[in-house]
């Protein structure tokens, strides 16, 4: 056999293995050998507060109510005193931390903290904060949310009119029946005048006290060469071999039709080339 065939043999059982493979992952019940870094959760906790507004609930012509967040990434080696500094800082401001986590994936740390600061120290909270590392990543965000509180408003004071005109009907009622009716519609009143302030008070918590939320991470440790699990290396070798053995499976059971229609066609060819020759 000259070396031109066996290259040609070789070349094709290389693309033979190669396309086994592939088949095989693409249908491969093992699934995917892979590691996934599991994200951070930060919970997030809101505080009502008081809120100064005009008359009536409604804010004045000059004030617009504005919600800011902030988001910081900052790398450092000294994570736990970086949370410390942080917590300080919010006690300083006359705020407080909302949340905070600490983890450790391999031998990287990784914290996360989230605080909330009265609006008028935001900006400065947020700047102190960039000076305790390396700044990654940094961004704020305000939402004007006076067209919806001022709604929000003007619906809680319709209900509360209603609620009154009720408790006067309530008052000039006579039958038990009409008790019943007049005390199921302050029920549902009084249950949408709850839910609005519930809203109410959500919104000027966060008007009242910003939110910052606050990432640190160590760096990146130099690289070194992972060590070798041998239980680990034979099992991926197992799940890798049978991979191969079902796409070679199912290459071959896929050209089986067409083995049958082109064996035959090819003979016939053949004799008919031999005929006329």
């Amino acid at each position: 056999m000259d070396r031109k065939r066996i290259l040609v043999i070789s070349s094709a059982i290389v693309i033979l293995l190669f396309a086994s493979f592939f088949i095989g992952m693409l249908y491969s019940p093992y699934g995917r050998v892979g590691f996934e870094t599991p994200a951070a959760v930060m919970s997030k906790t809101d505080s009502l507060l008081p809120f100064s507004a005009g008359p009536e609930g409604q804010p004045t012509a000059q004030e617009r109510l504005v919600i800011y967040n902030a988001h910081v990434s900052l790398e450092t080696n000294d994570i736990q005193g970086g949370l410390g500094k942080i917590r300080l800082l919010a006690e300083g401001y006359g705020g407080y931390v909302a949340s905070s986590s600490r983890s450790t994936y391999g031998i990287q740390s990784r914290a996360e903290i989230a605080i909330r600061v009265p609006k008028d120290k935001f900006h400065a909270a947020v700047q102190e904060i960039e000076s305790y590392g390396k700044v990654l990543d940094e961004g704020t965000t305000s939402e004007d949310i006076t067209q919806q509180y001022i709604d929000l408003k003007a619906r809680l004071n319709n209900l509360q009119k209603q609620e009154e005109q009720l408790h006067e009907i309530l008052d000039m009622a006579k039958t038990v029946d009409e008790i019943l009716k007049v005390e199921s519609e302050l029920a549902r009143v009084r249950g949408e005048i709850d839910s609005l302030q519930g809203q109410i008070n959500y919104l000027e918590g966060n008007v009242e006290m910003s939110l910052i939320s606050v990432a640190l991470t160590e760096p990146a440790p130099p690289f070194t060469p992972p060590g070798m699990d041998l239980g680990e290396t034979f099992e991926i070798a197992i799940v890798g071999f049978f991979t191969v053995l079902r796409g070679m499976i199912i290459l071959v059971v896929s050209l089986i039709p067409l083995a049958v229609v082109g064996v035959p066609a090819y003979y016939v060819y053949k004799r008919r080339k031999q005929k006329k020759g």
